[in-house]
């Protein structure tokens, strides 16, 4: 599930905004998405702190609110989470930078226009993110929320900081996509996280949400040299 947000004191505007997006998302034949619309900056809040938003359409001025205020709060709550900053005031187009919005667009956005827009948005959002298919369901999850992928039966499984994730795609195939520098295999069927390794025994790994991995002999200094590399270049 994609989760949008339109906040937008103009009810008729947003409406819109959200057959446009809802039209994209349907041509592009992309995966189920949830549009939530809203007029206040506070129930908007509110709700990204009890529903994650990954794509949020943000009004600068709405009713007696400061949208880039709005934009700051949301900011520390979802890091991740996409901003397009949609209104009908040019003056504002720099504060668009205090928010790291991904775009600046002002009213009234041809339809033609936010297509282009979300086509190079969403195509960067795709490296922080991977596409899974399982059968007939499609889910978007983060690569840094994954803690480890392993072979299931015929089946990839992804392991996140947000559930369980099954593929149909092959371990070999998603070892292919993952970042080799992250990602690095402990033991047969296995990839780990490294940025998830609290520690390492000879036989085992333990990771920082106390879940324990196998660590097979034969990978233990590969594994070794891949987490420290990593650990020396967020230090």
């Amino acid at each position: 599930m994609y989760n949008i947000a339109i906040l937008d004191d103009e009810i008729q505007e947003a409406q819109q905004l959200r057959e446009i997006v809802s039209r994209y998302f349907d041509r592009k034949e992309l995966m189920e998405r949830r549009i939530d619309l809203f007029t206040s900056g506070r129930e908007l809040v509110n709700h990204v702190k009890a529903v994650s938003c990954d794509l949020l359409f943000l009004d600068i001025e709405v009713g007696q609110e400061n949208g880039i205020e709005i934009g700051r709060q949301l900011r520390q709550i979802a890091p991740d989470m996409i901003m397009i900053v949609i209104t009908g005031y040019l003056k504002y187009s720099m504060d668009g930078y205090k928010i790291q919005a991904a775009r600046y667009l002002l009213k009234p956005v041809p339809a033609q226009l936010l297509y282009s827009e979300l086509d190079e948005v969403l195509a960067l959002d795709d490296r922080q993110t991977l596409m899974l298919m399982d059968r007939e369901t499609c889910h978007r999850i983060k690569r840094k929320d994954i803690l480890y992928v392993e072979t299931v039966e015929r089946c990839t499984c992804f392991h996140t900081a947000e559930g369980l994730f099954h593929s149909k795609e092959g371990l070999r195939i998603w070892q292919k996509k993952l970042d080799s520098s992250l990602f690095v295999e402990c033991h047969k069927g296995i990839l780990v996280h490294v940025r998830w390794i609290q520690s390492m025994e000879k036989d085992t790994i333990l990771l920082e949400t106390k879940e324990t991995l196998p660590l097979a002999r034969r990978r233990v200094e590969t594994v070794r040299a891949v987490w420290k590399n990593f650990q020396e270049k967020c230090a």
